[in-house]
């Protein structure tokens, strides 16, 4: 299979989708965690890294972080909403890097990870594309991996900021942009010896 590649799944939290009221409508936020489970079964069937991104905060920093200016408390340690959601459990061998910025990539040890696996390819997917999807895919850029965003399984709750990043992470990222079907073909096919 050549080099490591690694699925990237940011912010899929249940401070994110199940105890937020600015989020996607209950039907849009099912669709996105359906999407990404039959992802991540293929991803590891597959034989690729697997890594949980998680904004992930303390109590004390409640009254002076940045980000709680702008989204409010949340994804607070040691609470449920830190925790990836039910339906896409991490499992032993599975990663899980804690963020406090928008970029997975900033102040973490994600790229020391990936380095030390001799990973070269991100398959990126989660929440919210324009923000710490797009972030991370930008630090992933400039860190010299090679970008592959999976349209649906990434979401914002506003529609047309979402349609713009994956237009701008395709021009300025040099991301490619595919559907999960696209993907997971993609990979049994890697698995399936061609017949002669």
């Amino acid at each position: 299979m050549g080099e490591r590649r690694a699925l990237v799944i940011v912010d899929l939290l249940n401070g994110f989708f199940k105890n937020n009221p600015r989020l996607p409508d209950p039907a849009e936020a099912e669709w996105l965690i359906r999407n990404n489970r039959r992802v991540i079964d293929a991803a590891r069937a597959a034989g690729l890294t697997i890594v949980f991104i998680k904004d992930n905060f303390l109590p004390e920093e409640v009254a002076h972080d940045r980000h709680f200016k702008i989204f409010g408390p949340h994804c607070i340690m040691g609470t449920p909403d830190a925790e990836v959601v039910d339906e896409l459990g991490p499992r032993p061998g599975d990663y899980q890097i804690r963020k406090k910025r928008y970029s997975a990539f900033q102040g973490t040890r994600l790229d020391g990870v990936l380095r030390e696996l001799g990973v070269k390819t991100l398959y990126l997917t989660g929440t919210w594309t324009d923000c710490c999807v797009q972030h991370t895919a930008a630090d992933a850029f400039y860190n010299c991996y090679d970008i592959i965003v999976i349209e649906d399984c990434v979401s914002s709750p506003d529609r047309s900021a979402h349609e713009y990043s994956l237009r701008f992470m395709q021009k300025y990222y040099q991301a490619q942009i595919v559907t999960s079907d696209q993907v997971m073909a993609a990979w049994e096919r890697e698995r399936v010896p061609a017949r002669v």
